[in-house]
């Protein structure tokens, strides 16, 4: 038997032939004879995922900066404890050189309090809607619509993976101006404010682990360096920041000019001298050197002179995310052929 094939035949001419019902009958036959039949397999793997996510099982995870040495540094050692999306637990002692004349500092979550972690509330709401969506489709028959729906559950499962790979912003340091120390200890200043320091916590989930962050920062008190406009919460710092990126020809000397920063010629006597008597005139060296470092935080402008990061793995967190990116991959394959 031989066959002969016949390109471009469209079985009576390109007159009659009907693209556009071609098309549709295509994915028709796709989503009945391929996608539907594995609705239940990946509604299955959802329905783990949120249960995982929201059961009441403990998790209790040690976290360690390891073993002291002699040379005097910053280290913790601890236990934070997970139920659902809810941090139940919280006990570390910390350690920072330069922070409560180096003695080590207790951090004792309060008895009964309850942090909740938004990340996971968030793919909590985004896997409820993937259900619903997907459930919707197993009886779903008009094709367009099905495939709308198809999209739109594929792009959360795309942004609840994207949560956990950039934990948002109002979450990180210096954006969340110690929000979670102020919730989980109601003596919060007694334990992370001296008078020249304060002690930063964040705490946010990055991919299948908890990222736990302490800073010690240095509180600036030099000014005009330390000023902060009452009405905006921008400080100087962060207005001379965007003089330099929206006038990129202009020089540092001319930009501090027009904050009314005055410039000191640079010698030892002069620095001295400012050093000592907290002048608000300063060198040019010395303005470079705050606008790298300071960072405006929780109503303060500071400097970073510890830090301590530390992560932990969360064996529910990581078969979540696993499943997640085992969906994406499944319904992103399925959707690829219904685009072509």
């Amino acid at each position: 038997m031989t066959t002969e094939l016949y390109p471009d035949d469209y079985f009576g001419g390109p007159d009659q032939y009907d693209y556009e019902n071609d098309r549709t009958n295509e994915h028709c036959w796709l989503i009945n004879e391929i996608i539907r039949p594995e609705l239940p397999n990946i509604i299955d793997n959802v329905e783990k995922c949120i249960d995982m996510l929201f059961s009441d099982q403990v998790f209790k995870m040690p976290v360690s900066s390891g073993l002291n040495t002699d040379t005097p540094s910053p280290s913790i050692r601890g236990m934070v404890t997970r139920c659902g999306a809810d941090i139940i637990d919280f006990q570390m002692a910390l350690h920072f050189p330069q922070f409560n004349k180096g003695k080590s500092t207790i951090y004792r979550m309060n008895s009964g309090q309850k942090y909740h972690l938004p990340q996971l509330d968030s793919i909590g709401k985004y896997l409820q809607q993937i259900l619903q969506l997907l459930e919707d489709l197993e009886v779903e028959q008009d094709c367009p619509t099905f495939i709308n729906k198809f999209d739109r559950s594929l792009k959360l499962i795309t942004q609840s993976i994207n949560i956990l790979q950039n934990p948002p912003q109002e979450l990180m340091f210096p954006y969340n101006n110690n929000a979670i120390m102020k919730q989980m200890f109601t003596n919060y200043e007694e334990l992370c404010e001296s008078t020249h320091h304060e002690v930063s916590l964040e705490l946010v989930v990055f991919k299948n682990e908890l990222n736990i962050d302490f800073r010690n920062l240095n509180k600036v008190t030099k000014k005009p360096w330390c000023e902060i406009d009452p009405n905006t919460g921008v400080s100087l710092v962060d207005k001379v920041r965007e003089s330099l990126k929206s006038d990129r020809g202009k020089k540092l000397n001319e930009i501090l000019q027009e904050h009314n920063i005055h410039l000191e010629e640079a010698s030892l006597l002069n620095n001295l001298m400012i050093s000592a008597f907290n002048k608000e005139s300063t060198t040019l060296q010395q303005a470079q050197e705050f606008i790298a470092r300071c960072i405006t935080f929780n109503g303060k402008v500071v400097t970073e002179c510890e830090k301590l990061q530390i992560t932990t793995s969360d064996p529910s967190l990581i078969s979540i995310t696993s499943k997640l990116n085992a969906l994406e991959h499944t319904i992103s394959n399925h959707f690829t052929n219904l685009e072509i």
